[in-house]
């Protein structure tokens, strides 16, 4: 191969690397909005539920008596929300990967669909260019 050919292979390359890089910052941008990083919202809702359930826990022994069950519960609901909330963000998430890997799959059946077709043609080219040299 000549110089000027793998010149342009490699600037080829290096426009496929930079087109790469932007759509692997673009899907990186999208996943954390949808529930790969955590927002600053959901940090101060960790933190504030983390200090409900150990404060009304840890205070619990050390209430009267009829004020101690009540703490117990509700740490626990304090708890049960912080867990219905993990779960819903969860949801967003797998349901984000649900329609990345759909769309990808749409996308590869779309592409073997046309590769197939392409291949049809060739073979009919092929073929008069065969019955046209004979």
């Amino acid at each position: 191969m000549s110089d000027p050919q793998k010149q342009k292979k490699q600037e080829f390359t290096k426009e496929e690397m930079e087109e790469f890089i932007r759509e692997k910052e673009t899907i990186k941008q999208i996943v954390g909005q949808v529930g790969g990083q955590p927002t600053t919202f959901s940090k101060v809702f960790n933190v504030a539920m983390m200090v409900l359930i150990l404060a009304s826990l840890i205070a619990a022994p050390f209430l009267p008596k009829d004020l101690e069950l009540p703490a117990v519960e509700f740490g626990l609901v304090i708890l049960s929300i912080k867990i219905f909330y993990l779960l819903h963000n969860e949801a967003k998430v797998i349901h984000f990967q649900f329609w990345m890997l759909s769309s990808l799959e749409w996308r590869m059946n779309d592409t073997a669909k046309r590769l197939s077709r392409i291949d049809e043609d060739i073979h009919e080219i092929a073929e008069q260019i065969r019955k046209n040299t004979k």
